[in-house]
């Protein structure tokens, strides 16, 4: 700290022009602080502070000499005189330079004959002066001066506060850009599966603490929030994006973010809102920018979300549409960056959409021509980058669509391969991150798969496994998030899924319990949004099984009248989206198990007249999307169906009629596929079905062969499968018919005889 240098003692009166450089008071002048007549205020301050100060006083006391006494008389006239003055006038900044001059004298004359006092002065007059240096500073040391130095006080530790906060600010920003060029290379290192999610929202959340100014930052940590399953966090920092967004694109990349979260949370109005909001915006700055790729980027992740959402309201002819609108998007950036895989990788992903409507619109041949093309980028891409996470899930979430497909027309132990190689995959995917929620979610559902499968391989162990895996993990992820309805939505089905096992073991009160439980979470979502076709055929499903479930408990007329609002809520949105087949399947299935219904109440002709408007639609189907071998396995199921209603009544030449059509089919699927063991099933019990009828018509040999058939299929089937309790259940049956007929032929041929000798002996 400075020390004054020692000056001689010299009248009052020389003090007046004296310069004081590097005292403890300086004057302030080309500091810049202050100009003019404002200059004055800010050297009578300082200078009343410092002559003020407590070690001053003391220090006049211990230096006490006449002259000091006698400019201390002067000082306070002058104050005095200030204080008179105090409105303004003339004179005042004379008055008060005046004494700013003399307070300042007194201070230097003190200094040079006391150092300790000098050093003392001297840090207090460096404080003093920066405290003035600013206005809200000089207005506190007035203040202070004034005598309100509590308030003085209080005013100043407010500055500093503020003061620190910007300082901190500055330094916060200098981190938090350090922090972004960092969390860079840590969003690669995550993408190859060297950190998690959970690290990379570690960064973000301190990124966005240190400056949570910038738009892009909060669009990165929604993003990492979705993957981790926590949609509200996810939806705040994309608010968050977009109260920042600095232009219309980040406003759209905003929207679009939020859109997309509050459609996963069952807000489709809202989603629906943001996304028009978000597709007008990139639709205009495409039109401005045509070259620029980022717009085109944008918009064709906003047609896939608008497809996406259109897909659950209920209108597959309109999505595929706007799924074009996303495809030609892509390819219009692939056009401007050729080389940008990620581009490329997005056209894939379109590509899979398309082919997922044209799936549910039942045009297999298609889907499967779409997804084979995607699958084609795919590989050739994930060639030059193996180790690209995000892709390894696309990838394995196509081969599986592949499989689910394929299975439709023909093939089941390659899909159940594929299924159990996505397993492994996604469980690979989930030891470098562990807490991706979307990765547990894909291989819940992959679970679902299998069991899927397995149960049309009649293997129950198998299904109870998957099923029970996939429950639980749906449980865990619902109550981790309860505002992601698409979670709750494949809790329900998997609560379905399980159900329909207990029905296969014939548990029909567990079945329905389970299924209950299912409907009960939709009938919930559904309050929340009514305008879910998805969500509305989900429930009429399930009040479908229900409705199988109190046929198997024997509540054949309740289980009548559950059928009946369900069909009506399918057949109304058929007539709204009447290219959805998925939907008609369902009709159909609805159709003929209320006929069954109607045929356990004696309703034959109710039964045959619903069985019939089943058969129409299948025929349609069937016609439309001949590939179709799930539709071929339902046509030939009915036309056995109505076979039976014929049976009942006796007409055992309609009947065979109809057994003989549902056999042919049957017989074509079970060639197509000598794995699939749900396929050879139903060629069994269709050679059982064809023996009853002739059992029942007294066509012995018929019967005979016909059982005889439908036996050898069993045996052949045991040997392959020995442990199968379905195939193990249905062997008796079929070799009692088999007796009985032939007892029932051999009563009859002795009978035969009998007659015959009686004719010839009246002879």
């Amino acid at each position: 700290m400075p020390v004054l240098k020692p000056m001689a003692a010299i009248g009052l009166g020389v003090w007046l022009g004296l310069a004081c450089t590097g005292s403890a008071i300086g004057q302030i002048n080309g500091s810049g602080i202050q100009a003019g007549a404002a200059a004055y205020s800010v050297e009578s301050e300082v200078a009343a502070a410092l002559y003020a100060a407590s070690a001053t006083q003391a220090a006049m006391e211990r230096q006490y000499t006449q002259q000091l006494a006698a400019a201390r008389k002067q000082i306070d006239a002058l104050r005095q005189q200030v204080a008179a003055n105090a409105s303004g006038g003339d004179e005042i900044g004379t008055l008060k330079a005046e004494l700013a001059d003399k307070e300042r004298r007194i201070v230097e004359l003190l200094a040079q004959q006391d150092a300790g006092y000098a050093r003392e002065i001297s840090v207090y007059g460096d404080a003093v002066k920066s405290i003035a240096s600013t206005p809200e500073g000089l207005a506190a040391l007035s203040r202070f001066n004034s005598g309100d130095q509590v308030g003085a006080i209080a005013i100043l530790d407010d500055l500093r506060k503020a003061r620190d906060a910007a300082r901190m600010a500055r330094v916060n920003q200098e981190s938090a850009s350090e922090a972004r060029q960092i969390a860079a290379l840590a969003l690669e290192a995550r993408a190859s599966g060297n950190l998690t999610t959970a690290d990379l929202i570690d960064r973000f959340e301190e990124i966005t603490r240190l400056d949570g100014n910038k738009a892009s930052d909060w669009i990165t940590l929604s993003g990492l929030y979705r993957d981790a399953g926590n949609l509200s966090k996810a939806a705040a920092a994309a608010q968050q994006a977009l109260n920042l967004a600095p232009d219309a694109a980040a406003k759209a990349d905003a929207l679009k973010t939020l859109g997309a979260i509050e459609f996963d949370q069952g807000k489709l109005p809202d989603a629906e809102a943001r996304l028009a909001q978000s597709a007008a915006l990139l639709e205009d700055l495409s039109k401005d920018h045509p070259d620029a790729g980022r717009y085109q980027d944008s918009l064709a992740d906003l047609y896939k979300l608008q497809g996406r959402l259109l897909r659950d309201r209920g209108n597959l002819a309109s999505v595929l549409p706007v799924y074009n609108q996303a495809l030609a998007a892509a390819d219009r950036l692939i056009a401007a960056e050729p080389d940008n895989s990620s581009a490329q990788w997005k056209r894939a992903t379109i590509l899979t959409d398309l082919g997922s409507v044209r799936k549910e619109q039942g045009d297999l041949g298609d889907a499967l021509n779409l997804f084979r093309e995607a699958l084609d980028i795919e590989t050739l891409l994930l060639a030059d980058s193996p180790d690209t996470l995000s892709w390894q899930e696309d990838y394995s979430r196509l081969q599986s669509l592949i499989a689910s497909t394929e299975l439709q027309t023909g093939g089941i132990a390659e899909e159940l391969d594929l299924f159990r190689r996505r397993e492994a995959d996604l469980k690979g995917l989930l030891v470098h991150d562990p807490g991706h929620a979307v990765w547990t979610h894909a291989l819940a559902l992959n679970h679902m798969d299998i069991g899927r499968l397995c149960r049309i391989q009649s293997d129950m162990v198998c299904t109870s496994q998957n099923y029970t895996k996939a429950v639980e993990m749906l449980e865990t992820l619902a109550q981790q998030d309860r505002t992601n309805v698409s979670w709750q939505r494949d809790l329900a089905q998997a609560y379905a899924a399980s159900a329909d096992q207990a029905g296969d073991a014939r548990v029909y009160d567990l079945a329905e319990e389970k299924h209950r439980r299912a409907a009960d979470i939709l009938s919930r979502l559904a309050k929340t949004d009514a305008n879910s076709a998805g969500l509305e055929l989900e429930l009429a499903h399930l009040q479908l099984l229900i409705g199988g479930d109190l046929m198997g408990q024997r509540q054949f007329a309740q289980a009548d009248r559950a059928f009946t609002p369900a069909l009506s809520t399918l057949r109304r949105l058929s007539a709204n989206d009447p290219t959805n087949d998925t939907l008609k399947s369902r009709i159909a299935m609805g159709l003929n198990t209320q006929a069954f219904a109607k045929t356990l109440l004696g309703n034959e002709a109710a039964a045959l007249g619903l069985y019939e408007e089943s058969l129409g639609i299948l025929q349609d189907r069937a016609a439309r999307h001949p590939g179709n071998l799930g539709v071929k396995r339902a046509l030939g199921h009915t036309l056995q169906y109505i076979g039976e209603v014929y049976v009942d009544q006796s007409d055992f030449d309609t009947a065979k009629s109809y057994y003989g059509q549902s056999l042919d089919i049957i017989k074509d699927l079970a060639e197509t596929d000598p794995t699939n063991i749900g396929w050879q099933r139903d060629l069994q019990e269709g050679h059982n079905k064809i023996g009853e009828a002739a059992y029942k018509a007294k066509d012995y040999d018929a019967a005979i062969a016909a059982y005889t058939e439908a036996l050898a299929i069993n045996t052949r089937l045991l040997k392959q499968d020995p442990g199968n309790i379905d195939l193990v259940l249905d062997k008796s049956p079929i070799e009692m018919n088999l007796d009985q007929a032939r007892t029932d032929q051999k009563v009859e041929q002795a009978m035969e005889i009998i007659r015959q000798r009686s004719a010839d002996s009246s002879k």
